[in-house]
């Protein structure tokens, strides 16, 4: 979960980010002084829920919370308020929720449990940070073939481009010499992966077209893909570890 977080007064944006990691340690809030550059971060990641102050120089929360929903219709706004008096304002323009500072934990665990916009988990999960790894519906799928697997790692490390069966030669087989030999077994191992797929129960994640592989990013959960919106995921140097072809991917993390 994507969590930013502004106050104009530093030691209210600290207690804030306090009580949120007390609540859920696992996030790691996204702190801002001015509204423009919070604006400015929205437009590169969109957040999933955003705490703001109502009363700040420059723009006010309640404008500032309208520039958001310009991004996304679908952000989850928290206000946080010394005051009361601007909570009907605030459901106008139908935040997720309204806090009256100064906020605990508790406050954080009732409002992060009752967002108006919920994200829909995907059932398919991967993860890249360490070795790879797949599951659907938490169970780990099986792949019959080694090859098949490391197929999926390197689409899902090209992010949903288009990838021709040459570039997997030279890559997962390391091979100047694309034969016909080597495209009849990329195409058995494709073949296989769909299979294994399918039979997992996500069929929606790999296509094949005109001799051409990808997958679909927005059928899964990827760490990497995350981590690449600017989520806080723990990355702690080592990225798909039983692929050599990861290391240029992992340098530039």
């Amino acid at each position: 979960m994507t969590v930013f977080a502004i106050d104009d007064e530093p030691l209210m944006i600290d207690l804030l980010v306090d009580a949120i990691k007390e609540a859920y340690p696992e996030i790691e809030p996204v702190t801002f002084e001015r509204p423009s550059e919070l604006l400015e971060k929205a437009k590169e990641t969109v957040p999933d829920v955003v705490f703001l102050d109502i009363e700040m120089p420059g723009m006010d929360g309640l404008s500032l919370a309208k520039a958001l929903k310009d991004i996304s219709p679908t952000v989850n706004i928290i206000f946080v308020s010394g005051f009361l008096q601007y909570s009907i304002d605030a459901f106008k323009i139908y935040a997720s929720g309204y806090l009256v500072k100064p906020v605990c934990a508790e406050d954080i665990k009732n409002e992060l449990s009752n967002l108006r916009y919920k994200k829909t988990p995907k059932s398919v999960k991967i993860k890249t940070f360490g070795n790879f790894s797949v599951s659907v519906n938490g169970v780990p799928v099986k792949f019959r073939l080694s090859k098949s697997m490391e197929m999926l790692a390197y689409l899902i490390d090209r992010e949903g481009s288009a990838i021709s069966k040459k570039e997997i030669g030279a890559v997962i087989y390391e091979s100047d010499d694309y034969s016909r030999s080597l495209q009849a077994e990329i195409t058995r191992v494709a073949r296989w992966l769909e299979e294994d797929l399918v039979f997992a129960g996500a069929k929606d994640v790999f296509f094949r077209d005109n001799g051409t592989y990808s997958i679909n990013p927005d059928a899964v959960e990827c760490d990497l893909y995350e981590y690449l919106k600017g989520a806080s995921i723990l990355f702690t140097g080592e990225y798909m570890e039983q692929y050599s072809w990861a290391e240029y991917r992992k340098c530039n993390l």
